[in-house]
């Protein structure tokens, strides 16, 4: 009876899940898949992420120069958005990620390249703190449901609250690491909205079972008053 009990939770969960907020997926519509950033040679030293937590969401961006809005003491990212000139279909927006453009990321660990991409004829302004966007990576567990392995920390600044621009046919890119692990599964990426959440392609990927435990996270100890972020 608790088996059965289970398996109907389960299903009612999952109805839940896909009917609570609208999924935009564009992955059909991106026409661009770049060469890796990096030499082959320099591939072989650097490794897979093999971790047994969750990492802090390392999303960030900030405005191109024509789209910025004045600071309200909020820090800035490097990560400026880059015109399209062509590299993705128009008329899309949302969230591509590349398994052919590998990059470097941290200090000896290999990332691919998530996009997000805004190719339609209007600007789209989005949430961020202190550049920082409410972009996440999330896999399948064992019973099916999309689960989060990274988190977002929320600063106790509001000035770290501000909106950023991704100008019409813009784009941003990020290097995400690829996971190492015993646990064999679908990845994607989403960026949640008010009204719905835009999620990436989905990809394979190797996790450890452990970085799906809210419980353990990577964790931040600030160093000073200027840094309000504390988990």
């Amino acid at each position: 009876m608790k088996k059965i009990l289970r398996i109907i939770l389960i299903i009612i969960g999952l109805i839940c899940f896909s009917h609570c907020k609208r999924k935009v997926d564009i992955s059909n519509g991106i026409a661009y898949n770049g060469k890796p950033k990096i030499e082959t040679d320099s591939l072989k030293h650097l490794d897979s992420l093999d971790i047994d937590f969750q990492l802090r969401g390392n999303c960030y961006a900030f405005s191109s120069e024509k789209n910025a809005k004045k600071s309200n003491g909020e820090a800035h990212s490097e990560n400026i958005a880059k015109p399209n000139n062509g590299k993705f279909e128009k008329g899309l927006f949302g969230l591509y990620l590349s398994e052919n453009k590998l990059q470097k990321v941290y200090k000896n660990n290999i990332g691919h390249t998530l996009y997000l991409i805004n190719t339609t004829d209007k600007n789209v302004d989005l949430s961020a703190q202190d550049s920082r966007l409410d972009i996440k990576a999330e896999v399948k567990s064992k019973v099916g449901l999309w689960t989060e392995i990274t988190y977002l920390p929320s600063s106790w600044c509001g000035n770290s609250y501000h909106t950023i621009t991704l100008g019409s046919d813009e784009y941003w890119e990020f290097v995400q690491p690829i996971f190492k692990g015993s646990f064999k599964t679908t990845l994607r990426y989403k960026l949640e909205l008010e009204d719905n959440t835009i999620v990436s392609n989905e990809i394979i990927a190797f996790i450890n079972p452990e970085q799906m435990d809210k419980e353990r996270k990577e964790g931040h100890n600030a160093i000073n008053i200027m840094d309000p972020y504390n988990e």
